[in-house]
């Protein structure tokens, strides 16, 4: 069961109308105040752009997939084709419990965005339809990038590099999951996590490049943390995979 992105498009935006139509009605009426709540409902609607009718549609397309997983009709596993996933210790879960192909998860521990370029000719060998980015616990504690803006401007000439190389390959950016106690008596750098997620998303925004916002996944799951506060349990990747196909088009 594959959601079809331009039909919940369609639903999402005749959603819309439909409200709007609904709106319309009421200066049918000689009620002031009901036409006064109209007009400013429409322009509410005015104000809606694209990246609304995307969340909504994103929002559609993973509760359908939720339902299809839970009745049994869909594996969360067998959407993924022809795909890249790069990542740290934390990724490396996708392979190392048999979710996914190994020679497809370019993962280790203690690797940040700064080991893409040693994975580069195995990425031009597979040559994939999307590559899924997932480092940063490390990224954010290893010192190279001290500051979310000089993260951001390093990711910067690492996308530079994979676009320029796989022209073809739609790259695709994961914010970075919080670490939570007792992981900050290891490394107190963690708690400037929220902060690099900011920068990062802010950046993607600024040049189109495609973002994955784990929040919600983090928010309600976080009890499927390892004891550590930083691995996830295996229990765990089912959910972040979720929310990586509710972006992917595949």
């Amino acid at each position: 069961m594959k959601i079809n992105k331009n039909w919940l498009i369609i639903i999402a935006s005749a959603a819309i109308v439909v409200l709007a139509i609904m709106v319309v009605q009421a200066f049918w009426h000689p009620n002031a105040e009901e036409k006064k709540k109209g007009v400013a409902y429409l322009k509410q609607l005015e104000a809606k752009d694209m990246d609304t009718v995307e969340g909504a549609v994103k929002k559609v397309r993973k509760e359908a997939q939720e339902e299809a997983i839970a009745n049994g009709e869909l594996s969360v596993w067998a959407q993924f084709s022809d795909y890249v996933i790069f990542g740290d210790s934390r990724t490396v879960g996708f392979s190392y419990h048999e979710f996914l192909d190994s020679s497809r998860v370019m993962a280790d521990a203690g690797l940040t965005i700064g080991n893409i370029p040693d994975y580069l000719e195995q990425m031009k060998t597979l040559n994939p339809s999307y590559i899924v980015l997932c480092t940063g616990i490390n990224d954010v504690s290893i010192g190279y990038w001290p500051t979310p803006e000089e993260y951001v401007a390093g990711y910067e000439e690492q996308m530079q590099m994979l676009m320029k190389e796989l022209p073809d390959t739609h790259i695709y950016i994961n914010s970075i999951f919080p670490a939570q106690d007792p992981a900050f008596d290891r490394e107190d750098s963690w708690m400037n996590i929220p902060a690099y997620n900011e920068a990062v998303k802010a950046w993607c925004q600024e040049k189109g490049y495609s973002y994955i916002d784990n929040t919600e996944v983090f928010e309600e799951h976080k009890d499927l943390y390892d004891i550590d506060g930083i691995h996830f349990r295996t229990e765990f990747y089912e959910y972040w995979a979720l929310n990586i196909l509710a972006e992917v088009e595949m």
